[in-house]
């Protein structure tokens, strides 16, 4: 008899559990993420400054400097004269207004 109780309340438990599982929210792969805005901002100026095609782009981070500014970083790849390349870009602006302040551009490996 002890025996059955200790399996009912184990099965109550993986019920239990299972059950959970089921609730929590998968990403919604239609949304895009908060840096997404950026990262094509970035991609549209490193394609006219370097007169190249964005082959690829990761997002390295965020940095808030302030309650009013933050700064989101992608690492940029490219192809210059059909030979690999990357660059940093570093996109910064107002979180409020969702402004641009400005874009910087650094040569990194690919």
């Amino acid at each position: 008899m002890k025996w059955m109780s200790a399996v009912f309340v184990k099965s109550i438990a993986l019920s239990l559990a299972l059950s959970l599982s089921l609730l929590v929210a998968e990403p919604d792969p239609s949304v895009d993420p908060p840096y997404a805005k950026w990262g094509l901002i970035a991609v549209k100026e490193a394609q006219k400054k370097y007169n190249s095609e964005i082959t690829d782009y990761l997002h390295i981070g965020r940095i808030n400097l302030s309650p009013t500014e933050a700064e989101e970083t992608f690492k940029l790849l490219l192809s210059r004269q059909g030979m690999p390349a990357a660059v940093l870009a570093t996109v910064r602006f107002n979180t409020v207004t969702e402004r641009l302040i400005s874009i910087k551009f650094r040569d990194t490996q690919p």
